[in-house]
């Protein structure tokens, strides 16, 4: 009985693992592709969008004032990131990464781009990739990468692999990482969230 014990264990344990691997998949972000549910009168008013997604989840985009907003599946305008935008103007990347465990989706990562102006009015253009966090039926930020920083990409997904598990939507602070420093609020608003629903279906 005991010799059969220990290769037992050995064919368990691959298992186990291997159903623990992280991995990404990606989906296209292209308003123009994507079903319209609103529009408001002139472009820079903004308006709203379907986009097809992974799974049960597709994307929807709201626009206004310039500025983008993203939700995540059937719930997204009751999502905490239904509210979460940059200050600065901002648009959207072409492209949805999927953190995948399990075979299910847990984060997002966003590449969106932001225009303000410096004190002598110059344009200052920053990209930052976005790490949101997939919990149930609510999303949040849970990370702002600035696309300058060290391997920007791989800290994107480290955040998200690390950290969306734990983090709590309604009481923790996003994280920045970029050579200006400075804290989420800086950058973004929207963020803790005591909780939706954010929009009118």
């Amino acid at each position: 009985m005991k010799r059969l014990l220990f290769p037992i264990a050995l064919t368990v344990f691959p298992i186990s693992v291997a159903a623990a691997e992280i991995s990404s998949v990606y989906s296209e972000l292209d308003l123009k592709k994507c079903e319209k549910l609103a529009l408001q009168e002139t472009e820079d008013e903004g308006g709203e969008w379907r986009c097809r997604g992974i799974r049960d989840y597709d994307v929807r985009v709201w626009e206004g004032d310039l500025r983008s907003f993203v939700g995540f599946g059937r719930q997204a305008p009751a999502q905490c990131a239904a509210m979460q935008t940059f200050g600065a103007f901002n648009s959207l990347g072409p492209r949805v990464e999927w953190r995948m465990r399990d075979g299910k989706p847990f984060a997002t990562i966003l590449r969106w781009f932001t225009e303000s102006s410096a004190d002598d009015g110059a344009p200052v253009k920053q990209n930052w990739l976005v790490v949101t966090k997939l919990d149930g039926a609510d999303a949040c930020h849970i990370a702002y990468v600035d696309t300058k920083y060290t391997d920007a990409n791989e800290v994107a997904r480290q955040r998200a692999d690390e950290r969306a598990q734990t983090f709590d939507c309604a009481k923790d602070m996003p994280e920045i990482f970029s050579a200006r420093g400075g804290s989420a609020t800086d950058y973004a608003s929207g963020m803790p969230c005591p909780g939706g629903p954010y929009r009118e279906e």
